[in-house]
């Protein structure tokens, strides 16, 4: 699914004028009137103040709201991803279905979202390479076609020169520390994180933008429970601590055993690939692929009638 897509379809239910857009946090503060809940209030740098029942910070990897709060900043996984989405205007007439290229340091994969349109990807070791190609998309393109990813499938390497220029990134891969979400300040009072601005993944498990969707229905279920904002929020704050912090592992360590441990040699690599031909494969990932099917519940609680809110 486009990104696009999905924020146009998010924001084409709220009112108009909800959305504000060319706006950035001056400060952030907290206040408390006698007799009325705790607010949030922010300050932008246009000099505007808004105040707030409460703010949850969506605000990405290098999120403004998680240092406020005092969580850890995150950490490099040693990788790098190329994002990529090929255009097809006359069809690809590839199959829909994943597929994936694994070789000593790198992987790869494509799969079509649309009959014009494909995403592809390129995870690899961090090179300087990386550093020297900046945002600019020929010469990314260029490291993974002529470089990174030039013993990969014909098929892969024609779709990623078939690459929208204003779709295509390369980017470290970050994550926060699982013990940091278990017991990090993700919570002050009516403030809070949620996304990759709380639990900033690898995407080798592909549910970060998941497990944002689960935060967002966990937050509204717990606020409309609670008494107070603040009392919301740190429920909400303790029903994901833990599937945060455990998807966090799970995808770092499926990205170290399916990637990262192919380079290393002698009793080390050995040791690598035992422990992911006969303890991962055979016991952790089963679990970690469970995880792709948690429900966290509905939005609502289900009526009198016994209807849930999707009937």
């Amino acid at each position: 699914m486009h990104r696009k897509a999905l924020l146009e379809a998010l924001a084409e239910e709220l009112p108009p004028g909800t959305i504000r857009f060319s706006s950035k946090l001056a400060s952030i503060a907290t206040e408390k009137a006698q007799g009325s809940p705790e607010i949030a209030v922010l300050r932008l740098d246009d000099g505007t103040v808004i105040r707030s029942k409460v703010l949850m910070g969506c605000d990405g990897v290098h999120s403004v709201v998680s240092q406020w709060l005092g969580l850890s900043e995150p950490a490099s996984s040693g990788r790098s991803a190329v994002r990529g989405l090929a255009v097809y205007p006359d069809g690809h007439g590839l199959k829909k279905e994943l597929r994936q290229f694994l070789s000593e340091g790198l992987r790869a994969g494509m799969v079509p979202i649309s009959d014009t349109d494909v995403y592809w990807f390129l995870v690899n070791n961090t090179v300087p390479a990386e550093q020297e190609a900046g945002t600019d998309p020929a010469k990314i393109l260029r490291e993974v076609t002529d470089n990174l990813g030039r013993h990969m499938p014909a098929e892969y390497l024609d779709v990623a020169r078939h690459s929208d220029s204003g779709n295509l990134s390369w980017a470290p891969l970050l994550y926060r520390a699982p013990w940091a979400i278990l017991r990090g300040p993700a919570a002050r009072g009516p403030v809070t994180v949620a996304g990759d601005a709380f639990h900033p993944m690898t995407p080798d498990m592909a549910q970060g933008g998941c497990s944002a969707l689960e935060d967002a229905v966990v937050l509204a279920r717990a606020l409309s429970r609670a008494a107070t904002p603040a009392d919301g929020v740190a429920s909400y704050v303790a029903e994901r601590r833990g599937r945060a912090a455990w998807l966090v592992a799970g995808a770092y360590l499926s990205g170290w055993v399916q990637q990262g441990g192919t380079n290393v040699r002698g009793v080390r690599g050995y040791m690598v690939r035992l422990f992911r031909d006969w303890i991962f494969y055979r016991f952790l990932f089963p679990r970690l692929a469970d995880t792709m099917w948690f429900d966290c519940g509905d939005l609502v609680e289900p009526n009198a009638e016994g209807k849930t809110h999707s009937e």
